[in-house]
């Protein structure tokens, strides 16, 4: 999972690095039809065709990002499982330990319910 992380890393990058190339043709692109070497036609033409490149690139980029967070969302939902795998005996009175490194945080929804929202996502809704 670490290599996959690492990789998509190196190809967010990698993205961003032929952004700025793409970028940089646009820039080359205004100056020369600023100089007059370039109609306004084919500038229009030519703009649109590298806009519509860093747009695509720049979607690629999102989905890589959402994949990183699934991954690791994968990856917290695994620990807590885990956790509860390896134990040799049932949880039956509160351990602080376990609540901290599994519970994110807790929202008062109204004052009968409460809302534990644990690592990886999980929300769990509890009437007190």
């Amino acid at each position: 999972m670490k290599l996959k992380k690492f990789n998509g890393k190196t190809q967010v990058m990698d993205i961003h690095k032929e952004i700025a190339k793409l970028r940089e043709q646009t820039h080359v692109l205004a100056r020369l039809k600023t100089k007059g070497f370039l109609d306004e036609a084919k500038y229009l033409e030519q703009t649109t065709e590298l806009n519509s490149k860093i747009a695509k690139l720049q979607t690629k980029i999102k989905k890589l990002n959402v994949s990183d967070e699934e991954d690791e969302t994968l990856e917290q939902l695994d620990m807590i499982i885990g956790y509860f795998e390896k134990r040799q005996k049932l949880m039956v009175e509160f351990e602080e330990l376990a609540f901290e490194s599994i519970v994110d945080k807790i929202v008062v929804k109204n004052q009968n319910e409460l809302e534990f929202h644990l690592i990886g996502g999980l929300e769990l809704a509890e009437e007190i």
